[in-house]
């Protein structure tokens, strides 16, 4: 460590400036919870949290940058060490800029904010190259991350609760379940922050005093898809208020979520639709969508390169089709997802257009039943987006296919990083790694992956 803490107040009694002992007997003096601090940030850890030292424990502190002397209070504990609030910068690093939100201090929704792009880009692909590292990918070229601008996210999540008369609307605090209520979020598209409003007058009606709901929305072309998660069924009262909303305008569906059950449309206008790659889909409830239609694009663009021009193509874990429509103007395409109502939603748009013939979509769970290689030499190439959790089962049948070509997409460094491994280990060569910043001023990091398989 190049420099060790020292506590506010001065030297710590019954040791030297630069290391600090308790009780006079030479025992290290650790941090306790509610202290205050003056640390130097000494990295950025893995949430983008600064990491400090302090005899022997970690201080995660948000909002604090590598090379600033900071003024911290302790927290609860945390992995090795303690949670902090970071409570002033004494020493501002040259990377750190004014955040773009008013509410940027309290949310948690946002990790990093607080500096310029140069070091942001390079923080997020270093998130990568650290994790494929891990894996043995050290030599992997990782490429300059694609960097998606504000304004441009077409899903959120809130989180409402009502209390008496105030109504709370937003996201979690940092480390906490309060509320830190909102008017806007220079994240999101014009149509999600206008309906921030009514959507707080109408949750009103919907919750009775104490009660709390999560309330998730899409930006569609036609209108916003809205979920409504709560604890209970609701009554009269609140299909009726539900409907007026809807009715009003700002929304083209709204639906209701209760635990242990599928969500349940309340009100309709018209059926939410999006666009992808020329086609028109109809959403289906709760069906997940890239985050923003750049990032989409970028995603998209980086497949297409490395599929090449495979006239056989399988689309693994495809969701609505967010790739599949593209690839099938250039090739036949076996889509195939565990999600009936999202593969059905593919195959209608599809037939909907001059695609019906080129898509041939599957319901079928991929982690227990992923394609064996036997059906996977049958393809030119096989892409696959998995959840969080990777695509182990599959890419373990993928290693043992003779597919020339293979493109990975994922939201997990840590996840694709293992799946990448079995795919080296059967014989692929991990050619790139491009970062896609989806998840803009987060700790997290989107990538596309191209695999060719090597040839003796």
């Amino acid at each position: 460590m190049s420099r060790q803490p020292s506590r506010t107040g001065g030297r710590p009694k019954g040791g030297p400036k630069g290391g600090p002992k308790g009780g006079g007997r030479g025992r290290t003096q650790r941090a306790q919870p509610s202290e205050t601090l003056e640390v130097l940030v000494e990295g950025l850890g893995a949430q983008a949290d600064g990491l400090a030292a302090w005899t022997g424990q970690t201080l995660y502190i948000p909002a604090a940058l590598p090379g600033e002397r900071v003024r911290v209070k302790t927290g609860p504990k945390r992995n090795d060490g303690l949670g902090c609030t970071l409570l002033e910068v004494l020493q501002p690093a040259s990377q750190r800029i004014q955040p773009i939100c008013e509410y940027y201090a309290q949310c948690g929704g946002c990790a990093l904010q607080h500096v310029d792009e140069t070091f942001y880009a390079q923080w997020k692909r270093a998130r990568v190259t650290e994790v494929l590292a891990k894996r043995g990918f050290a030599d992997v070229p990782v490429l300059d991350p694609v960097l998606i601008q504000p304004g441009t996210r077409r899903r959120v999540t809130y989180t409402v609760q009502r209390r008496g008369k105030r109504l709370d609307l937003g996201f979690n605090a940092r480390a906490s379940h309060d509320i830190v209520t909102i008017e806007s979020c220079p994240l999101l598209v014009p149509s999600l922050n206008a309906v921030i409003e009514p959507l707080g007058e109408l949750m009103r009606q919907v919750l009775e005093d104490g009660e709390r709901a999560r309330v998730a929305l899409t930006a569609c072309d036609n209108g916003v898809d809205m979920v409504i998660e709560a604890d209970k069924h609701p009554g009269l009262a609140a299909r009726e208020a539900i409907a007026a909303f809807a009715g009003r305008g700002y929304a083209a569906r709204v639906s209701w979520k209760e635990p242990d059950f599928p969500a349940e449309p309340v009100a309709q206008v018209q059926m939410p639709k999006v666009d992808l790659s020329g086609v028109s889909l109809e959403l289906p409830m709760g069906a997940f969508l890239q985050a923003s239609v750049e990032g989409e694009r970028a995603i998209l663009a980086q497949i297409l390169l490395g599929v090449g021009k495979a006239a056989r193509i399988a689309d693994l874990y495809c969701g609505v089709g967010s790739f599949t429509l593209a690839l099938a103007r250039q090739a036949i395409v076996r889509a195939v997802d565990s999600l009936e109502p999202q593969v059905r939603a593919l195959e209608r748009a599809a037939g909907r257009t001059n695609l019906g013939g080129r898509v041939l979509a599957e319901v079928r769970d991929l982690d227990r039943q992923p394609l064996d290689p036997a059906e996977l030499n049958k393809f030119d190439a096989v892409v696959f987006d998995p959840p969080r959790a990777g695509a182990a089962a599959q890419a373990q049948q993928i290693a043992q296919s003779d597919v020339p070509k293979v493109v990975a997409v994922s939201c997990n460094p840590a996840t694709f990083a293992r799946d990448a491994r079995i795919l080296v280990n059967g014989g692929y060569r991990l050619i790139d790694v491009l970062p896609v910043d989806q998840f803009i001023f987060s700790a997290h990091v989107e990538l596309v992956a191209r695999f060719e398989r090597e040839t003796l």
